[in-house]
């Protein structure tokens, strides 16, 4: 397998404060320096000052899918009528928790306030897909908290491997994730990957620990000891505050990552009480496209 690179840690992040990219209306130009940054760079960029705060939450989310359809193909998200491209992520009374405390496995955590773990969409291949990118567009922001936390999945492969050979050569095998929340029509809640694998020359990550452990669950099979202490390896990795950086995004701001190698989590946050002036982030996932990374060939000229 060839090495990855090691990624950025918080700390690195925090220095440079160049993830920020200004806004383009041309959105194919846009999305030629976002595939730059998201594919070669760091994984993640800010866009800002877009025009979404002066917009109905309808039109911004027509613009967050304008925005990211020249990146990748818009996959649909949910179920009957609440499927579309534009998820709406905001508060609807939805609890991540059962009344005793355990992982609500069923819930959308994304109409949720509470904290969220680090983890990234494709680790589950919501609704049968697997997105390459993620968007998530800011229209309106928490009165408090609310922040995006982000981690580099290269990053974490990397301390895994220095610190935790031996659990790192387990999650190189396919493990079970719990999708009961996201599970096509007539298909399994349970899909299985790797937590890390070689994928077209770059380091694919598949990381929801919650979802690892609560598979077994519902594979009615106890978690092998050796395996519970790779996802245990994991978890201590993921928590520790110097490999991840936290980002206020601000009303307008998006935030694109690359899905396959970054992972984000949220603080828990206080809304506003006007329903009009509530967090409401718009979230759009794409797949790659081949077609988009096509490079003219200059010797047919």
């Amino acid at each position: 397998m060839a090495k990855p690179s090691h990624g950025w840690t918080g700390r690195k992040q925090a220095e440079a404060e160049a993830y920020g990219l200004p806004y383009d209306p041309d959105h194919a130009a846009l999305a030629r320096r976002l595939r730059e940054r998201l594919r070669s760079g760091d994984g993640f960029t800010v866009v800002r000052g877009t025009p979404a705060r002066t917009m109905t939450t309808a039109q911004a989310q027509e613009l967050a899918v304008s925005m990211i359809r020249p990146l990748g193909d818009p996959l649909p998200q949910g179920e009957g009528a609440e499927r579309t491209t534009g998820w709406l992520v905001r508060d609807e009374r939805v609890s991540q928790y059962t009344d005793d405390r355990r992982f609500h496995e069923v819930a959308y955590t994304s109409k949720s306030r509470g904290d969220l773990h680090l983890h990234n969409d494709m680790a589950v291949t919501p609704f049968g897909a697997e997105p390459a990118y993620l968007a998530l567009l800011a229209h309106r922001v928490a009165r408090r908290g609310g922040e995006s936390v982000l981690a580099d999945g290269a990053m974490v492969h990397h301390t895994l491997g220095e610190e935790y050979p031996r659990e790192l050569g387990l999650l190189r095998t396919p493990f079970a994730f719990d999708r009961r929340h996201v599970t096509p029509a007539g298909e399994s809640p349970v899909v299985w990957g790797p937590a890390f694998a070689e994928h077209g020359g770059h380091l694919r990550v598949r990381c929801n620990v919650r979802r690892m452990r609560s598979a077994y669950d519902l594979l009615g099979q106890p978690l092998p000891p050796d395996r519970r202490a790779a996802i245990d390896a994991l978890e201590e990795v993921l928590s520790r505050s110097a490999l991840s950086i936290t980002v206020a995004l601000e009303e307008g701001d998006c935030l694109v990552l690359n899905d396959q190698r970054i992972l984000h989590g949220r603080t828990a946050y206080e809304d506003h009480e006007p329903l009009g002036r509530r967090r409401c982030l718009i979230r759009v996932m794409a797949a790659e496209s081949p077609t988009r990374q096509r490079v003219p060939d200059d010797s047919s000229a």
